[in-house]
């Protein structure tokens, strides 16, 4: 119900407040009043004055419309709640029916059926969150989406896997939910393809609040370059999911085949791209990070400390150059044409134009005014090369170009040697293999039209 209260207070509250109902009988419910926890500028529904100017618990707010009240004007409010004016984001707990699963001592609520309200337009918001994200900006993400929204609809991946989330798209018939993920580029590609999973019909398109380091999925579509705990607004972030237009994005199939080892070959693997994959040095930056973000020694969990360690790692591979030798090691075709890579240390392979926490390199420098235009629904994929980190931090702040290798509708990549890759910021090493890029499918998503870029 998003009250504020002192965390050693929390057990009092539970005891003496009534929290949010998941699901109810009927078909209406009351307002839900919250005496205080008014925001600043709130002014009374009936009469127009401001709220909360006390330095006192004083004044009451709905958690489900979000409208405020003076405790003198109550009484001229009508008692039923029409869930104010994100109710189509909404899903009344009218029109949830709940379940009990589960074994003695660890039986749990799980949402059995949903029956769509009476009123249009409805396309239910469903938001999966890790609590445990950034720096545990997470956690407030979910506290204040299911301050304005039915709790249920709020998943945290710390708890339930993203299927639960995405359950709710079989559950709602007749209607198309709409999916917001906190968290960065990795997180997007994993409920991406959870959804290709569950085979999810229509496929719901899905928006991002963004959480990680890079967030380039975020800044192509308009969401922004990072939120904090301090700057998310849900109520903004709201009114621009309902001004959203969806788009399509293609999404990619990796098939890794390994080479033969004493006569054995290891089992295929298929991964999924929707931003970029790499090999070489960047992807050897991504993959340190990774490794030091898995250390209990990893005790500053926010954003500019991410970039910090990304600048450390990428100047240490300037003095060790451990992917010098790439073009040895690496070899390149395009749609069946071979490609050179000689003096490159990583190459590229783009499907959305941001790459490196905002660079955009296709069209980067003079001859990124005679390339070919570069979209995230046509088809193909844009290969780039790098010379090196330093070459890549000349690309971040906007002194040089990228070697274009062309585009191409199918990437052939064949590693002779063990080498670090990453799938949209995923890290991992990969021992000699051949991997074919293809195209899998399109996804939808959502576009902040306010503020793309």
């Amino acid at each position: 119900c998003s009250s504020d209260l002192d965390h050693g207070c929390r057990g009092i509250a539970d005891r003496d407040f009534t929290c949010k109902l998941l699901s109810c009988v009927g078909d209406s419910i009351n307002h839900h009043w919250v005496k205080g926890n008014t925001s600043p500028n709130s002014h009374c529904t009936v009469c127009n004055e401001p709220c909360g100017l006390e330095a006192a618990l004083a004044d009451f707010r709905c958690c489900w419309c979000q409208r405020t009240v003076h405790t003198a004007c109550m009484g001229k409010l009508d008692e039923v709640c029409d869930l104010g004016r994100h109710k189509a984001s909404l899903v009344p707990p009218y029109c949830v029916r709940l379940r009990m699963v589960g074994w003695k001592g660890r039986r749990h609520l799980v949402v059995r059926c949903v029956n769509p309200p009476k009123y249009l337009p409805w396309s239910p918001l469903i938001v999966v969150a890790n609590r445990r994200s950034g720096n545990n900006d997470g956690e407030h993400v979910l506290s204040a989406f299911r301050g304005i929204l039915n709790p249920a609809q709020v998943v945290d991946l710390n708890d339930l896997p993203p299927e639960s989330g995405l359950e709710w798209c079989h559950l709602i018939k007749d209607h198309t939910c709409r999916i917001i993920v906190a968290g960065g580029d990795g997180t997007i590609n994993w409920i991406f393809t959870v959804m290709d999973r569950l085979k999810l019909e229509p496929p719901p398109p899905l928006c991002v609040l963004p959480l990680g380091t890079g967030n380039d999925f975020a800044r192509v579509f308009g969401w922004g370059e990072g939120y904090s705990s301090s700057d998310i607004n849900v109520i903004d972030v709201l009114d621009s999911i309902d001004q959203a237009t969806v788009e399509n994005i293609d999404r990619w199939k990796i098939h890794i085949s390994p080479q033969r080892r004493l006569g054995f070959a290891s089992p295929c693997q298929e991964k999924y791209m929707t931003n970029y994959f790499s090999v070489g040095v960047d992807a050897l930056v991504t993959l340190n990070f990774h490794k030091t973000r898995q250390s209990w020694l990893y005790f500053w969990k926010n954003r500019l400390f991410n970039k910090f360690l990304y600048i450390t790692y990428g100047t240490r591979d300037l003095l060790e150059k451990k992917c010098r030798d790439l073009p040895q090691k690496v070899r390149l075709w395009l749609d069946g044409e071979r490609k050179n890579v000689d003096h490159l240390e990583a190459i590229t392979v783009l499907n959305i134009p941001c790459w490196g926490a905002g660079v955009r390199p296709w069209h980067m420098g003079a001859g990124g005014q005679l390339a070919q235009p570069q979209r995230y629904d046509d088809g193909l994929l844009e290969v780039i090369g790098l010379y090196s980190s330093f070459h890549v931090a000349q690309l971040q702040v906007g002194i040089s170009e990228p070697v274009r290798l062309g585009q191409a509708k199918e990437v052939k990549l064949e590693l002779l040697e063990r080498l670090p890759v990453q799938v949209d910021g995923e890290p991992w090493e990969q021992a000699p293999a051949t991997l074919l890029i293809t195209f899998h499918c399109q996804a939808s998503v959502l576009v902040n039209q306010r503020e793309v870029q």
